[in-house]
């Protein structure tokens, strides 16, 4: 392997072997891997040493432990000591699955970088640093969306959360200045990203409620900050044609086949509702998208496919609740 190769392994796979002082099985199990890396071409650089409180030896290849066990951090002897066999399969493993995820991620960073990130991508950050009790409100109403489809009342918002002297109308104006949420002239909810208080083309039914997304991004991610199953509905604004993808456990199946989501903005700084919202939305193939693309020659945009969107709309959303 040329220098250059071994330099790329070392960043997409991070080995660590974990033993307690003076373990009897260490170097076995150290002899085990270092025929493993040898096998497949991986540099020694790659693995990390650590000497604690750990179930020993154990080998764990990104994160995690090649002999399945719990990884838990009480000092014990193994008994299922690591195998060459196991090693070589999670190290393989490795090997192939990241340069495909790391390939996913920069396609995502890309598109957002190209443009502006619209969509906030940085929107689960912002929500973590609110004070306790923003966040709580934060919370109270996308929960109120997500249990009746209708933005929240003063009332239903002071019933989420502990703080009984709440300035609701002074809440709302903090959530949207980090555009968490955003608030007309007179300071009624216009968005809860990804909840809309008023239609859209996106409709998105968690059994008996039915709640309409922001964009169709927001649409995919809705399943996954609840932690349900869902049935999303919405139209190619190109040709009017039927979109909808169900979710199930987590994985989404697309009708067509052939779907995509444009992901637009308008280049302009400001809200998310105001810059890219009414432009994310699902097409019915990428032909029909590039087509509305070309018709729309002021805005930034680029296709997605159905696995980037999906990501885009977890990694977003998903933390919101967690």
């Amino acid at each position: 392997m040329t220098a250059a190769a071994e330099s790329a392994a070392a960043s997409r796979v991070a080995v660590e072997l974990r033993s307690v002082p003076d373990c009897p099985n260490l170097a076995p199990a150290r002899h085990e891997l270092r025929a493993a890396l040898a096998d497949l071409g991986l540099p020694l650089a790659v693995v990390t040493e650590v000497v604690g409180d750990y179930p020993s030896p154990s080998i764990l290849v990104n994160g995690v432990d090649v002999m399945g066990g719990i990884g838990d951090d009480s000092a014990a002897c193994r008994l299922d000591l690591p195998t060459g066999e196991r090693i070589r399969a999670a190290l393989r493993q490795a090997i192939a699955a990241e340069p495909a995820t790391a390939a996913m991620e920069q396609s995502r960073v890309d598109c957002c970088e190209q443009l502006g990130n619209a969509i906030r991508t940085d929107r689960p950050r912002r929500a973590e640093q609110l004070p306790d009790s923003l966040r709580q409100v934060h919370r109270a109403i996308l929960r109120h969306f997500a249990a009746t489809g209708a933005a929240p009342t003063d009332v239903d918002i002071r019933a989420g959360v502990s703080a009984p002297d709440l300035d609701t109308a002074k809440a709302l104006r903090e959530l949207a200045r980090e555009d968490l949420v955003a608030v007309d002239s007179a300071g009624r909810l216009v968005a809860a990203y990804p909840f809309s208080p008023t239609p859209t083309p996106h409709v998105v039914s968690f059994g008996d409620v039915e709640v309409f997304a922001m964009c169709a991004i927001d649409a995919l991610g809705m399943p996954f900050m609840l932690g349900a199953d869902a049935m999303i509905t919405s139209s190619d604004p190109h040709t009017g044609q039927l979109v909808r993808v169900t979710i199930t456990n987590g994985a989404a199946r697309y009708r067509p086949a052939e779907a995509v989501v444009v992901y637009a903005a308008t280049g302009d700084a400001g809200r998310s509702v105001d810059t890219c919202c009414s432009i994310i939305n699902f097409f019915t193939s990428a032909s029909n998208a590039r087509a509305w693309i070309t018709d729309h020659p002021n805005l930034a945009a680029t296709v997605l496919d159905q696995d980037q969107a999906v990501t885009l709309g977890r990694d977003i959303f998903e933390p919101l609740l967690a």
